[in-house]
């Protein structure tokens, strides 16, 4: 009886030394997480690295796309990459690498100007004029464009996940719908004032 009585007192005294020491856990998957966590919460608590990382990706981009490199160019772009070309055109990374490599789109110069960047931690938008000169689909494009860029910090770098660009209007154009917004605008004008009697 003594024997059982000792077995057990040393059953739950083992259960209690396991319990209460420190164990490692067996994910070990979380340690890149965790990694990848204290390196944003860096980039969080200093915006400045954040733009500095980003605008020299952008310089480092641009140079690649002025030399048409998609080799080179394909390193800055997330797998899931999507462009909204100036035409509105939703090119992935896999479409806008052929067309370079195809010399549908081919540019003799490219250059991101005017970078604004903002961080939220692991992301990251800049907002930069475009400077480029080339041709698209054998026709020759000129127009400066204003282009947004989203970032996200990747365990192997900054990437950059999805892009916009529009063309900059020149001063004293009008768009062509212009009148009928004009129209528009004094209707919904008309239409405020006879509501408000």
């Amino acid at each position: 009886m003594k024997g059982v009585f000792y077995t057990a007192i040393l059953f739950v005294s083992c259960f209690f030394i396991v319990s209460c020491s420190p164990q490692e856990t067996a994910n070990t998957g979380n340690k890149a997480t965790n990694a990848a966590n204290a390196a944003n919460a860096n980039y969080a608590a200093n915006p400045a690295a954040t733009e500095a990382d980003v605008k020299k990706l952008m310089s480092d981009l641009a140079a690649a796309l002025a030399k048409n490199d998609a080799d080179a160019a394909s390193k800055f772009y997330s797998d899931d990459y999507h462009l909204v070309t100036p035409d509105g055109v939703d090119q992935t990374k896999t479409a806008r690498l052929a067309d370079m490599r195809s010399g549908a789109t081919k540019f003799d110069s490219f250059v991101y100007d005017d970078i604004n960047v903002r961080s939220y931690g692991d992301t990251a938008v800049a907002i930069a004029t475009v400077k480029a000169r080339g041709t698209v689909q054998g026709k020759p494009r000129t127009t400066d464009m204003r282009a947004t860029l989203v970032f996200r910090k990747m365990t192997d770098g900054w990437k950059v996940v999805s892009g916009q660009a529009t063309p900059i209007a020149a001063a004293g154009t009008t768009p062509a719908n212009s009148a009928n917004t004009d129209k528009m605008a004094e209707t919904n004008k008309s239409a405020s004032s006879n509501m408000n009697k």
